[in-house]
């Protein structure tokens, strides 16, 4: 995955809340992302409380090889789901977590750049737990996200 823009070292302390509603449905992406219904996932943005997970699933060294270097705690995915929000209200950057059927929280990420106002063309990537690899969520995620 080519680097992606979130540089740690330029994030600040934010006041902004978090904590996105599970179901979200407006068509307004800047106000919150949809919820997109997979065969045995689901993708919507990022909750605080992801944070945890995206560590233990992005940081092995078998995932970490493939991406731009993740953060490295907790507080520092914490402050990574807070810039991805900051993106999206700014009408830039949308990252959707994955979330497997009958589990609660994210183990990766479907992410979105506008290189150009109105995403008119855009660079994106994607991270997922290597214990989801080879179960077709990517396929299908990238078609739900593309569309």
């Amino acid at each position: 995955m080519e680097k992606m823009p979130y540089q740690p070292e330029l994030d600040r302390a934010t006041t902004m809340s978090t904590t996105a509603t599970a179901a979200t449905t407006t068509t307004d992406w800047r106000s919150g992302l949809p919820v997109l219904a997979g065969s045995n996932f689901t993708l919507r943005e990022l909750r605080t409380d992801d944070a945890a997970s995206l560590l233990a699933m992005l940081t092995t060294e078998e995932v970490a090889r493939f991406i731009s270097p993740p953060p490295t705690t907790v507080e520092g995915f914490e402050r990574f789901i807070a810039w991805t929000h900051r993106g999206r209200l700014n009408g830039d950057f949308i990252c959707f977590g994955i979330v497997p059927q009958g589990m609660d929280s994210a183990i990766g990420l479907f992410q979105s750049r506008s290189l150009e106002p109105g995403f008119g063309s855009c660079e994106w990537g994607f991270a997922m737990g290597s214990s989801f690899w080879g179960t077709g969520v990517f396929a299908e995620g990238a078609r739900l996200v593309v569309n």
